[in-house]
């Protein structure tokens, strides 16, 4: 009997110490401007997703979040990332308002060039919250249009994986 009920504890606690998820339900959006991503809808814009004349999309990241990416030949390049990616405190490197990433630019610049159902890793801090999460985008080979599919964030410091499985809305 005291071995169910220590089971039947862990299982309790164990099962508060998962973070939330939050789901924002955006419609697919092909914009050809710029695209202000909010990803906790509350009514502040967390990332501009540009488009600009010179067949280049950008991730410009405002007030103090973050992409996650590289440094490669002077510019910052957001990761295209696949499913079953986890997204974390511990990816690479993160990049905020003072490097915006080019995601794709012309035909070879940037690994979102031609790439579809990709995830780009986001880090979201609300006053002393970190979240992280992500949003999906198709991008053209010309890099002339960009689709922003869905985008769902997780609680620090748990992680979320790329393949969607979790995308359902908690309270």
């Amino acid at each position: 009997m005291a071995s169910l009920c220590c089971l039947l504890i862990l299982f309790v606690f164990n099962s508060r110490l998962y973070s939330q998820i939050i789901y924002t339900d955006i419609p697919d959006a092909t914009p050809n401007a710029t695209y202000p991503l909010d990803l906790n809808n509350d009514s502040i814009v967390d990332f501009l997703i540009q488009f600009d004349s010179i067949d280049k999309v950008m991730c410009k990241p405002q007030n103090n979040n973050a992409y996650s990416g590289n440094f490669v030949g002077g510019v910052h390049l957001p990761w295209a990332l696949s499913a079953d990616i986890s997204i974390c405190d511990t990816m690479a490197t993160w990049y905020d308002s003072n490097n915006p990433g080019t995601m794709a630019w012309g035909t070879s610049i940037g690994y979102w060039v031609g790439e579809t159902n990709k995830y780009l890793a986001l880090k979201l801090i609300v006053g002393t919250n970190t979240y992280y999460g992500w949003a999906r985008f198709d991008v053209t080979t010309t890099s002339t249009s960009f689709t922003i599919r869905i985008t769902p964030t997780r609680e620090y410091p748990k992680y979320l994986h790329t393949d969607g499985t979790n995308a359902r809305r908690y309270y």
